[in-house]
């Protein structure tokens, strides 16, 4: 069980991607050679390339640490621009905004201004270990439609193990001061994260329970991506397939109407490692990532790697209607190898196009 049925509307449920079948529609239509691409629904916006942790299953450890020299000298994204960006993203039509990284977002002084400067014209959601929050950052984190806070742990001695420094106590008031603040009459949605790993695996239900006591809504557990080529050591990891179902049962007799747990693992086989249900990359252009050095990439998965980048967005954001939906674009989505590819993001959503719109298996014609 991924989720029980009263939380089944949620934001971790792939099925999401069903409301987002015109956008599919006009994407296979321009796949095909169609010359409409509508803009996409989100930015991923990545706007520092540092970080402060030392995860070893970090998915940007690539760019971030072993080969710095991948990213050039642009490595934290201008606040003028940041702002220019936003405001070019809404006239577009793009609704979300998801600060994250490649790199840890808080490090960036001007996160909280951003975050104001976009929130009153969409939707923002910030990804952070949140080991850096200061007063005037927790206040608007308040404005974001959800925050996402990556911890992997439930004591400290875990903590430090999977993310390389000792900074849970840390982590747990800062989150702490984000419920409080919540608490008054914020409705923003806070997330506990769990990354699955060897080292963690027995703390699975602990992380759960201190989540439960730190008063967020969200605790979310999924497997790690271990299989990624550009991580150090990669490889299948072998998880003890018995005591993750255990752990995972316990998590959920923790759930109430105000505390949901949503263990995810539909995007990976049973032994919870990488799997492709789809033939074709069709997804990515719901979503533009655009990272530090002011390009854009194909695809959240993608990141900083050279064959997949499109162009870029700096330092006018408009020069992205240059290449946004050209033949370079189509002949990019086109050469991703869907078997070099680790775990895919946006694969429900590449099975979704196949199934429904090329397909059409759900004979949309009859309600």
């Amino acid at each position: 069980m991924e989720w029980t049925n009263d939380s089944r509307y949620n934001s971790f449920n792939s099925y999401k991607g069903l409301t987002y079948y015109e956008n599919y529609k006009a994407i296979a239509a321009w796949m095909s050679g169609n010359q409409y691409l509508p803009a996409p629904i989100e930015c991923n916006l990545d706007i520092f390339a540092e970080c402060n942790l030392a995860c070893y299953f970090c998915v940007g450890q690539r760019y971030l640490r072993t080969n710095r020299t991948e990213v050039g000298e642009m490595r934290v994204l201008p606040t003028d621009y940041m702002f220019r960006l936003t405001d070019f993203l809404v006239s577009w039509g793009v609704r979300g905004l998801c600060i994250s990284g490649g790199g840890e977002p808080t490090l960036h002084e001007a996160l909280p201004h951003l975050i104001r400067h976009a929130a009153g014209k969409m939707d923002v959601a910030v990804v952070t270990n949140a080991t850096r929050i200061s007063s005037d950052l927790a206040h608007a984190l308040m404005q974001c439609k959800w925050v996402a806070l990556s911890v992997d742990a439930g004591d400290p001695q875990t903590y430090t193990t999977v993310k390389g420094k000792d900074m849970f106590n840390e982590v747990v008031q800062n989150i702490s001061q984000l419920v409080r603040l919540r608490n008054g009459i914020e409705p923003v949605d806070l997330c506990f994260k769990f990354l699955l790993l060897p080292e963690n695996i027995r703390s699975m239900h602990k992380a759960c329970k201190l989540a439960k006591e730190l008063g967020v809504q969200d605790f979310h557990a999924r497997p790690v991506d271990f299989e990624r080529s550009d991580i150090a050591g990669h490889r299948k990891l072998e998880l003890d397939r018995l005591a993750i179902l255990e752990e995972f049962e316990k998590c959920h007799e923790e759930e109430t109407k105000d505390f949901h747990v949503y263990t995810v693992t539909h995007k990976f086989d049973s032994d919870f490692h990488v799997k492709h249900v789809f033939a074709k990359c069709l997804a990515t252009p719901l979503v533009i990532p655009i990272l530090q050095d002011g390009n854009a990439y194909i695809c959240v998965d993608k990141k900083m790697e050279r064959p997949y980048k499109l162009g870029s967005c700096y330092p006018d954001p408009e020069s992205i209607f240059t290449w946004w939906g050209s033949d370079y674009h189509r002949d990019v989505v086109k050469s991703v190898d869907i078997g070099l590819c680790s775990r895919c993001t946006w694969s429900e959503y590449n099975r979704q196009v196949e199934e429904t719109v090329l397909k059409d298996k759900m004979c949309l014609s009859f309600p």
